[in-house]
């Protein structure tokens, strides 16, 4: 079940009732502990200009244009917060502006806990188009028990551009669309709700779960 992450009330920013906002960059190496554990995500260059919310469409820009890696990281704002008791998995779309030796294109994705651990994806190649290209993460059962047995929770999805094969510098962009995490199916007669929402009422409403 793919459901939106609401962090706001209709009327407050932003507009619309989506996912996470806020974006920053993260200004160091990272290790992986699950998932794809085998490279290091490194950081060489701090991110462009990072515009949108991740679930409806973000954007990063930049004139680097040479081999640098650069990471992001969403939801700096409102925070994600999901369990793992809840959550099975996140997906997106990604299209790029450019093909050339210069454009900045996605390598890896991953979901930072809030004591700072790193799932990562695998490693993706450049597009070759400027289609929309659909990516999918299903986390491994020792990153969701460790969730579980140590009481955290999805903080923020993280995201790995590179520019490695650049020879000049020229602006291009990247987007992503959305932005959705995958969740567990309720029990039957139950609705799933998010406890960073979740009313006081329902607390106490046997037909949902959180």
């Amino acid at each position: 079940m793919a459901v939106l992450l609401n962090t706001k009330e209709r009327g407050t920013s932003p507009k619309h009732l989506r996912a996470m906002y806020g974006h920053a960059a993260h200004t160091s190496d990272i290790t992986p502990s699950f998932g794809n554990t085998y490279y290091t995500w490194h950081q060489t260059l701090a991110p462009g200009n990072m515009t949108g919310d991740i679930s409806d469409t973000w954007t990063l820009s930049t004139d680097v244009g040479k081999d640098y890696l650069l990471i992001a990281k969403t939801g700096t704002v409102s925070g994600f917060y999901p369990r793992g008791s809840l959550v099975l998995g996140h997906s997106f779309e990604v299209a790029q502006n450019s093909t050339a030796s210069r454009a900045v294109w996605l390598w890896r994705h991953g979901a930072w806990t809030g004591n700072g651990k790193l799932w990562s994806s695998g490693a993706y190649t450049k597009l070759n188009d400027y289609d929309w290209h659909s990516r999918d993460a299903t986390y491994d059962s020792e990153f969701i028990n460790y969730l579980k047995n140590n009481n955290q929770y999805v903080k923020h999805i993280y995201f790995q551009f590179s520019t490695v094969g650049g020879s000049i510098s020229r602006k291009t962009e990247i987007t992503i669309r959305n932005f959705r995490f995958k969740w567990v199916e309720p029990p039957s007669g139950k609705t799933l709700i998010l406890p960073k929402l979740r009313p006081y009422a329902d607390r106490q409403d046997l037909n949902v779960i959180a």
